[in-house]
């Protein structure tokens, strides 16, 4: 069951890779929260970095650009899809790390971490 309409009062267009000239995916339901005092990180090298989150159904296929480097526990960032809230705007936002939240249940959708691209 996929998340109520009234969660996700807007659509995203998403592409991949990041600066395609067209989107892979578009008019995905979706909830944009600025949350940039949350996620602004302490300024460390290797520290996870967002202005916004998007909320979208468990089935949306997006990937961010984190690996992690072979032999440890370190992480690697770099530019995962981009996403442009609302469909057809142009404000881009790079993806950074996706999270899976109520797994298992009817209520199952995904957390997108952004970075607001403004250049």
């Amino acid at each position: 069951m996929p998340l109520p309409t009234s969660l996700l009062p807007t659509t995203c267009d998403i592409y991949r890779p990041y600066g395609a000239a067209a989107p892979t995916y578009s008019s995905i339901p979706c909830r944009l929260v600025p949350d940039f005092s949350r996620g602004r990180g302490s300024g460390l090298s290797g520290v996870l970095v967002w202005t916004h989150y998007i909320d979208v159904d468990d089935g949306t296929d997006v990937l961010d650009g984190v690996a992690r480097i072979p032999g440890s526990d370190t992480l690697s960032y770099s530019d995962g899809d981009e996403v442009r809230v609302p469909s057809g705007f142009t404000t881009r936002f790079i993806v950074v790390w996706v999270e899976r939240r109520n797994l298992g249940t009817s209520q199952a959708y995904k957390r997108i971490y952004l970075m607001r691209d403004t250049a």
